[in-house]
This record gives C-alpha cells, structure tokens and sequence, in this order.
C-alpha cells in the first residue's frame, strides 16, 4: 500500500556539504513538527534552523519549500481517504492531473466528481449511455450505427477525464 512520506534534510548541513536528514511518514502517525524539531537539534551544522524538502514519495505537487502546513494536509488528506476507502495512489493521481494540492478538500472533490470505473472508458461510455436512458432513444434499428468509440473519444475531450489503473479505468467529470 502506498503512504505519502517526504525527506526533509537540515539546510545549514547541506550548504556545508553534508546531507543530515530524515523521512518523515505524512500518514498521521507522527508528528511532523516535533520529527523535524528533532532532525535539526540533532544536525552536525551549529545553528541548524531551515529546512528543505529533498524527496518524497506520494506526495503529489509538494515542493521543496513546502511548509509544515502543508506536510499536514498531506497527513490529513491520508487519514480522510482512507476513512473513505479511497486508494492513495489514486487521490495522488487525480490531484497531480488536476494541478491541485493534497488536503481533506480534494478528498472531498475526488468523491463529487467521480463517475466511475470500468475496464476502459468505452465501456463505461455505453454503461453510462445505459444507466441515463440515452440509448433508448435511439431507435433499436439505428443503434448498431451508433460509434461508442467516437463517443467515448468527445467525452474524453469535453467531459470527463480518466485515471488508469491495472485492467481498469477510473472517470471523473471535468470541473
């Protein structure tokens, strides 16, 4: 299972030369103010008093001088998808192709605008066509005319986005 978790490194010790740091679990496990209080009282630079993030992992759109706060919403984010059952690497996913942050608000995004899911986005198209009636009013005579393929193509364009997944596609409205 994937948990977001950043490297934050000591940037009195790294301007000297040496990389002092350590990982930081953004899964609400830890506290991430004291965990980088600690990483700083413990840097071979006298005076350590900034930081800088380094890497991470399943963190989204984190850069490198992302504040406390922002480690926080990450966490934050983690513990309300996964109260919802939403995967990680998916909320990750969709945050990334949205250009928006991770915090309980996507979280809550995330679930208005998803549609659903299907093993491609043509069968979710002619499930969706389905569900609302749509193809009904196309006379039974017609239907075989009908190109769910071009279809499923201008949803793509206009309407809906989708995330991939092994064997399955995730969909969700555009904004």
């Amino acid at each position: 299972m994937s948990k977001p978790r950043a490297y934050v490194a000591c940037l009195a010790s790294y301007n000297n030369g040496d990389l002092h740091g350590s990982w930081i679990e953004l899964d609400g496990t830890e506290n991430i103010s004291e965990r980088i209080a600690k990483m700083l009282a413990s840097s071979p630079a006298p005076d350590a008093e900034e930081y800088a993030i380094h890497d991470h992992e399943y963190c989204g759109n984190l850069h490198e001088y992302s504040g406390i706060d922002d480690l926080k919403k990450i966490a934050d984010a983690y513990q309300t998808a996964h109260s919802e059952n939403i995967e990680w690497a998916d909320l990750v996913a969709y945050c990334e192709y949205q250009s928006e942050d991770l915090s309980p608000e996507a979280v809550a995004t995330y679930q208005e605008r998803f549609a659903g899911s299907a093993s491609s986005l043509e069968s979710w198209c002619d499930d969706y066509l389905e569900d609302s009636g749509q193809l009904e009013e196309i006379p039974n005579n017609l239907r075989r005319y009908f190109n769910i393929e071009a279809y499923a193509h201008d949803m793509e364009i206009n309407d809906v986005f989708t995330i991939d997944r092994p064997g399955e596609v995730l969909v969700f409205w555009h904004q």
